[in-house]
């Protein structure tokens, strides 16, 4: 069976004619079950049901006795949007069964669907694009399979969603550093063959570099940056000029440079400094493209700092200043760890943030200065940032990733926000904060979150936990939309404080002043009410260990917790590993047991 494939374009076509899906670096292949077996190979017809062992095991374990044929992408996630190529090509290079079956159960591959060819033997190519989707999310539904990128499941396979607007699908390119978009006309049928009805547009990291050397040999120049004022190589790159500019470069080197006769390349000093456009980063740049020369840039600008910069591939419209700026002593965190934390949350975060009335602690020069609360949106703020006013405070509103950034490179270390959305009165979540008497007596907020859980199960409520960044936990309880106010959620709280103290004299206190609490866990009830603040899902603190307030699984809650691994970089690779504990936060909507609303 032949692949339909893309043409490439610069610029993302719009119009009434286009769909569009994120694109994946990936493998590119097609999935044939035939209602008992699984066929899955690559645009080279290379079989690959033994690399990736888990994708034919959601097969068996998912599809009915139904003819289905599937083209996709394998990908290894690195978020719900972006692919880790690099990691799926060692994964690829393994022979023994016993190493690729510890590599699926360790980090395991997806089949990401774009397209259904057959269903129920039933031959789609000739149907129309948008006929063909439908059907694709129609079978996903049938069989029980995800309809959206869902990196931590356990179901193998999935499906990658079409958007209709242009401006949509350039936001979740944004998000998650998506290595691209492919647009598709409404009306195409499958032909198997390079078609403009498929278009592609890289979304690249850019890179400002100098050029170090050219080798006649393969045509390839060898381009690099500063570091510690030593010219260091990061790579190659032979493609993007044209043939005139090609000639025009090769011969400056050659008059400027020197002839290095034991590696055969012609080398020459840090001085001419060009735009780099790649797709992903590992030893060496791939698919690297030259954008354009930069006549006007001194070989001095292209440091390591560059480097480390466009690797967060940062908005062009949101301002990255001062990334070299020491934020603490010790662990030490330079701006620009966490400016990279936070465009690597940001898709984590967002939900929770997106239309809440924000206020933000501020660190202007990190732990060795003063903070500050800031609630007031400032007259600099740029106009893609979202306000709201609500008693005559113009608060910011973190509705997108380019004003968590903006409000990231302003030193915004905390993010607080109430318990309802905007200006409403009604309530999102209840939130029980559980706080011990120092970082010492942690275990005391395990043992009083366990208490809860068991409490809410028994009530049919679904809970989450998050450790709070700084000594204790937080047990939330989403609820219905638009059902419960302050005050009609009050006398349930109310209850869960007076069961815990009933229950657990031993444990838990409700006494406000610390200095009369001795060595118990204080349930902080009346920290829930209208106008006040939590500190938001993956802020980090500004306390002197630099922690994150991070999402748990429940099963994490026990004995063997150490709130110390919550590090701005210890969370980044949890939520590659482990994924987000809160990830059906947003799907679940609890209804509370009769009360007395009155």
């Amino acid at each position: 069976m032949s692949f339909m494939l893309a043409v490439s374009r610069k610029q993302l076509p719009e119009g009434e004619q286009w769909h569009y899906e994120l694109k994946y670096d990936g493998y590119r292949a097609q999935l044939i079950w035939d209602g008992s077996t699984c066929i899955l190979f690559s645009r080279n017809h290379n079989r690959l049901e033994k690399q990736f062992p888990e994708i034919i095991d959601t097969c068996h374990r998912y599809f009915p006795k139904k003819t289905v044929h599937l083209d996709g992408e394998i990908v290894l996630f690195q978020n719900p949007g972006l692919a880790d190529f690099h990691a799926l090509k060692r994964r690829h290079r393994l022979r023994s069964q016993t190493s690729i079956h510890a590599a699926s159960r360790k980090r395991p591959a997806c089949f990401l669907a774009f397209d259904v060819l057959v269903a129920e033997d039933r031959e789609l190519k000739n149907e129309s694009y948008i006929k063909r989707k439908k059907e694709l999310e129609s079978t996903f539904v049938d069989f029980g399979l995800p309809t959206n990128p869902t990196p931590h499941d356990t179901r193998r396979i999935q499906s990658i969603p079409m958007y209709e607007h242009a401006e949509i699908i350039q936001y979740q390119a944004n998000l998650y550093r998506s290595e691209g978009i492919v647009a598709k006309t409404n009306q195409h049928i499958y032909t198997g063959e390079r078609s403009e009805s498929w278009l592609k547009i890289k979304t690249p990291y850019v890179l400002s570099c100098f050029i170090l050397s050219y080798t006649p040999a393969n045509g390839y120049f060898e381009v690099g940056v500063y570091k510690n004022g030593e010219a260091v190589t990061l790579g190659q790159c032979a493609h993007g000029l044209s043939k005139m500019e090609k000639e025009t470069l090769v011969t400056i080197i050659k008059h400027n440079g020197r002839w290095n006769a034991e590696a055969r390349k012609h080398e020459i000093d840090p001085s001419i400094v060009v735009t780099l456009a790649f797709t992903t980063y590992s030893n060496d740049f791939r698919e690297a493209q030259f954008q354009s020369f930069e006549l006007n840039t001194p070989a001095s600008r292209c440091t390591w700092e560059t480097w480390e910069n466009a690797g967060l591939k940062w908005p062009k419209r949101v301002a990255l200043t001062h990334p070299d700026k020491a934020l603490w002593e010790a662990p030490k965190i330079f701006k620009r760890d966490f400016l990279a934390y936070t465009r690597t949350v940001a898709p984590f975060c967002l939900p929770h943030l997106a239309k809440r009335l924000l206020t933000v602690v501020r660190y202007p020069h990190g732990r060795f200065g003063e903070a500050f609360f800031q609630k007031q949106c400032p007259d600099y703020a740029p106009s893609y940032v979202d306000t709201e006013t609500f008693e005559d405070t113009d608060y910011i509103v973190a509705n997108h990733v380019d004003t968590l950034l903006w409000l990231a490179n302003q030193l915004a270390i905390e993010w607080h926000i109430p318990f309802s959305l905007s200006s409403n009165r009604y309530v999102e979540e209840i939130v029980l904060d559980l706080d011990p008497p120092d970082a010492g007596a942690f275990s005391l907020a395990i043992d009083g979150a366990n208490v809860l859980k068991e409490l809410f199960d028994r009530l049919g409520l679904t809970s989450f936990v998050k450790f709070s960044g700084n000594k204790g936990l937080q047990v939330y309880i989403p609820l219905i939309k638009n059902r419960y106010t302050y005050e009609e959620t009050h006398p349930f709280t109310e209850a869960i404080g007076a069961y815990c103290l009933q229950q657990r004299p031993d444990l838990f206190t409700r006494e406000r002043f610390k200095k009369n609490r001795g060595r118990k866990l204080y349930i902080d009830i009346p920290q829930y009410a209208f106008g006040k603040t939590i500190i938001a899902p993956y802020s980090l603190r500004g306390n002197g260990e630099a922690l994150v307030a991070c999402p748990l699984f429940w099963e994490e809650v026990s004995s063997n917790l150490d709130r110390t691994v919550f590090t701005l970089h210890g969370v980044q690779q949890r939520l590659e590993d482990q994924g987000c504990p809160f990830l059906p936060y947003m799907k679940t909507q609890n209804q509370l047991p009769d009360f007395d609303r009155r």
